[in-house]
């Protein structure tokens, strides 16, 4: 079922201005997807396209994003930003921020783990860690088109990726 009241970043632009909002860095950027189902490949495709950043710390967890529970919070990131395709009830390839607290709203059925239960494990755990940290967490979610292309994304979804890739570097790169 598509969320609605989404924040949808058509640019990169936009999804630059949302994520100011959404995530500090350093930042934990957590592709979660399956590059051998077509669009849902669009995670770990931004994940691999990301260049070297002091601001952000890369995690390909395919589709095992709870196995990856431990490395996300040692990263030290009080922000975690996961990328993924989700049903948004929109056209393809269209890009939505979601916040944690609408991360149960939005339909990701390429995994076990919802995201949204991701997301507070994370909290948790960050919070009664040594260093009793605050973590926000978010998700760049994309419109998939379809899951039937085995290692190749549609059209629409390799677009956002460059959109996606372009907002989380410059948002990186922006002074603190």
């Amino acid at each position: 079922m598509p969320a609605t009241g989404l924040e949808f970043c058509d640019t990169a632009d936009a999804l630059v201005g949302a994520l100011r909002h959404a995530v500090p860095r350093p930042t934990a950027v957590v592709g979660v997807g399956n590059p051998l189902v077509g669009d849902d490949g669009f995670g770990p495709a931004v994940v691999a396209a990301l260049g070297p950043s002091d601001a952000l710390r890369p995690f390909d967890v395919r589709g095992v994003p709870e196995s990856f529970l431990g490395p996300i919070v040692a990263s030290g990131c009080p922000g975690v930003l996961f990328v993924d395709a989700a049903d948004l009830g929109a056209e393809p390839g269209r890009m939505a921020l979601v916040p944690a607290d609408r991360l149960a709203e939005i339909d990701v059925s390429t995994h076990v783990v919802s995201l949204g239960l991701m997301a507070e494990a994370i909290r948790r755990l960050a919070e009664e860690g040594a260093d009793g940290r605050a973590v926000s967490c978010a998700l760049i979610a994309v419109q998939p088109e379809c899951f039937d292309e085995p290692d190749r994304l549609t059209a629409p979804v390799a677009a956002a990726v460059r959109r996606a890739v372009a907002a989380i570097e410059t948002f990186a790169a922006e002074p603190r």
